[in-house]
């Protein structure tokens, strides 16, 4: 008897399980495959690989698409380049008590840099 509510289990995944394809995440964040996989050719984001046959597939976490929106609204809202987001993500990482203004771009790098995927990018830059 206490086996039938097994059947009906739900397995929570965490902010870290690999789930989301490009296609998913891209749609996610209103913007083309391409332009994401333009941020993994820029080392802005660390994705994971499964090969399914022949492919090689990315997948991404929830961490990740929160990394994503992050970035996203640094280049769209506050026009800053790919360079200049490396950049500033590298100052961070050299002084992690540096003081921003308070202002929007300070809150979003601010989540930026208490995000799991900080570390694994500013590694590969």
């Amino acid at each position: 008897m206490g086996n039938e509510n097994k059947i009906f289990e739900v397995h929570n995944f965490g902010k870290d399980k690999p789930l989301f394809t490009t296609a998913i995440v891209a749609s996610m964040l209103n913007i083309t495959p391409d332009r994401l996989r333009t941020y993994d050719a820029e080392k802005l984001i660390h994705t994971y690989r499964i090969k399914t046959g022949e492919v090689e597939r990315r997948l991404y976490t929830q961490y990740d698409v929160e990394w994503l929106q992050g970035i996203r609204i640094l280049i769209k809202k506050y026009k800053m380049s790919i360079s200049s987001i490396k950049y500033i993500l590298l100052l961070i990482k050299e002084n992690k008590k540096i003081k921003f203004p308070k202002r929007e771009v300070s809150g979003i790098l601010f989540q930026l840099a208490k995000n799991p995927n900080f570390s694994k990018v500013v590694k590969n830059i």
